[in-house]
């Protein structure tokens, strides 16, 4: 009998919050969270945004998605689903926006005897700059 998988989440934690560290999945430090949007954009306003050709005023995101040459499909389903954008070494354009795919999990970690948050990532690091 096949074993059934778990779905893939299609919305991000609601306790990733800014300034927390990002691991892969080898426990290994991929950079730290810069942005967090949490997605729920409407339909209506995603079909605008992705015309920004069209429109006379762009949004931040739209400029950040352009100057990061996010592909048009993935700008609405992280509209929708929501993203986190991540600053770290080699980390450039698209590769610095996680989806919820992306995420395995936020847990504790103590670091200097305080116990802080972190976001561990499904993916390796390799994987995630080479996607």
């Amino acid at each position: 009998m096949d074993q059934e998988q778990n779905p893939l989440p299609d919305h991000l934690p609601q306790q990733i919050s800014e300034g927390m560290t990002v691991y892969d999945r080898n426990n290994q430090v991929v950079g730290t969270v810069q942005v967090v949007y949490f997605g729920g954009t409407s339909k209506e306003a995603i079909k605008k945004a992705l015309k920004s050709d069209e429109a006379s005023d762009v949004t931040s995101d739209e400029s950040a998605f352009d100057a990061n040459e996010v592909p048009q499909e993935r700008r609405r389903r992280m509209m929708e689903n929501g993203y986190v954008l991540i600053q770290g070494t080699d980390l450039t354009g698209a590769r610095r926006y996680l989806t919820p795919e992306h995420i395995e999990e936020v847990f504790s970690e103590e670091v200097e005897g305080a116990f802080t948050q972190a976001v561990r990532l499904r993916v390796t690091r390799d994987e995630l700059l080479n996607t």
